[in-house]
Parts: C-alpha cells; sequence; structure tokens
C-alpha cells in the first residue's frame, strides 16, 4: 500500500461541511439535534426560482431546480451539516444501504458508547444496518453503521479517525 504525503507548499484543509438531502428538512433538523446535539445556525430558508430568481443557489443547479428548502447546522468541531429538502423537483430517495455506489456514502461521528448511540437512533426511527466490528482487530475501538429515517448512513466509532487509521488493521 503506498501512502501519498502532501507536497511541503501545500497545507491539510480542513472539512468544511456536507450536504445531505432529505424529504423534510424541519423533522431532520429536530432529529440531529435530538441524537447527536447538532445545533440549527440562523433559521431554515425556503428558496424559490419563481420569487428570488437571482439567488446563488440558482447559479449552481441546473435550470430544472425551481424550489428548495436549505437548514445549516453546527456539529460538535465546527464542521457544518446542510439539511437539503429538494420540493420542485422532488427528491428521489433510495431504498436500502447502497455501499456499491460512487461517491460520499456516509457520515462518520464519534462517540465514547457505540453501542448506546445504536439504540437510540432505533428507539427513534433510525435503524443498525451493521453489527458491532473492532476495526483494529485488537479490541481496542468499536464501530457500527447506522441509518437515519431517511435512508443516510452514520458511522460510529468509539475513537478519533487518527486513533482508528493507526491501530486498523484493515
Amino acid at each position: 500500500m503506498s501512502t501519498t504525503v502532501a507536497k511541503s507548499n501545500e497545507h491539510m484543509r480542513p472539512f468544511n461541511h456536507i450536504g445531505i438531502s432529505v424529504p423534510d428538512a424541519a423533522a431532520c433538523v429536530e432529529w440531529y439535534g435530538r441524537m447527536l446535539g447538532f445545533q440549527l445556525i440562523g433559521p431554515t430558508i425556503h428558496i424559490s426560482r419563481e420569487k428570488t430568481p437571482e439567488d446563488p443557489i440558482f447559479q449552481i443547479y441546473p435550470s430544472t431546480l425551481q424550489e428548495v428548502k436549505l437548514a445549516k447546522m453546527a456539529m460538535g468541531n465546527g464542521v457544518g451539516f446542510e439539511i437539503f429538502e429538494f420540493i420542485n423537483p422532488k427528491m428521489k430517495q433510495a431504498t436500502e444501504f447502497e455501499y456499491e455506489r460512487r461517491g460520499f456514502f456516509h457520515i462518520c461521528i464519534t462517540d465514547p458508547s457505540p453501542d448506546a448511540l445504536s439504540a437510540k437512533f432505533e428507539f427513534n426511527d433510525g435503524k443498525r444496518i451493521s453489527n458491532k466490528v473492532d476495526p483494529s482487530g485488537r479490541g481496542y475501538t468499536q464501530c457500527q453503521y447506522l441509518a437515519d429515517p431517511w435512508g443516510n448512513v452514520v458511522e460510529v466509532l468509539d475513537v478519533g479517525f487518527e486513533a482508528m487509521a493507526c491501530l486498523s488493521t484493515m
């Protein structure tokens, strides 16, 4: 396995935010606030091409996007969590964990008790989609894959990424 090291004139860039698409932004804000303690930053905004055609979002997305709600939350380490509710056209919902698709497919949360968080997810309309594993192979860490009520995958580790990477046998 090869490793790539940044050139001396480059720097590691921090993760800024992640965006998810759900059919109900308000419910998602409430759920992630209750489940993971994410905090809403400002109001949820409703953007319509008919009312505000000059909105920057319409410079980014194709002309088929006509209406969207957008909420912004903060995670525990300052990373943003952006929630999109596509109203027109409506979003398409995956029906199962599509690990084989290309691109981003999960976020990972650090929590000292993955079992307790998994139980909390299940009690609140989320679900467990994997068994608990020890990615280190040495009894040091716990990892579980969960899904929120909209099918977005949330991995839970009981150690930070650097510790897991150093201990991992994968």
